[in-house]
């Protein structure tokens, strides 16, 4: 029997990427995303309704930030895995998102390859 697909909440101010970023999610067969958000709010909404195992999050976005967003999510949904996605390669970013509980921080050209890779390290058996 197959594992069940890793689950995925999408949180990125932008709709084309969010929608690029789904496509090629979706063309695995063990992903699924469940959910998009378009703010750090919407977000932390969509992983209390679908509970992902994965939450891929940007930094910069209205109403809420990314890094605001990653704090709440690993505070309340621990099971939640979050990568932090972004174009900001300035490592006090990452550092900021490492120290709120994201699980990996990585920028979004780094290719579908190193996603796929990440994402699979998050729902490895410790």
């Amino acid at each position: 029997m197959a594992a069940a697909p890793t689950r995925i909440v999408i949180v990125d101010d932008s709709r084309s990427y969010r929608s690029a970023l789904c496509s090629i999610l979706q063309k695995q067969t063990n992903l699924k995303v469940v959910a998009e958000a378009e703010d750090g709010q919407a977000g932390i909404q969509a992983v209390k309704k679908h509970r992902p195992d994965v939450v891929l999050m940007d930094i910069s976005m209205p109403v809420m930030n990314g890094i605001d967003a990653t704090r709440i999510i690993t505070a309340e949904f621990p099971d939640a895995k979050v990568i932090v996605l972004t174009m900001h390669n300035d490592p006090i970013y990452a550092d900021r998102a490492r120290k709120v509980g994201a699980f990996l921080f990585l920028s979004k050209d780094c290719g579908k390859d190193k996603l796929f890779s990440a994402i699979k390290h998050c729902t490895s058996p410790a």
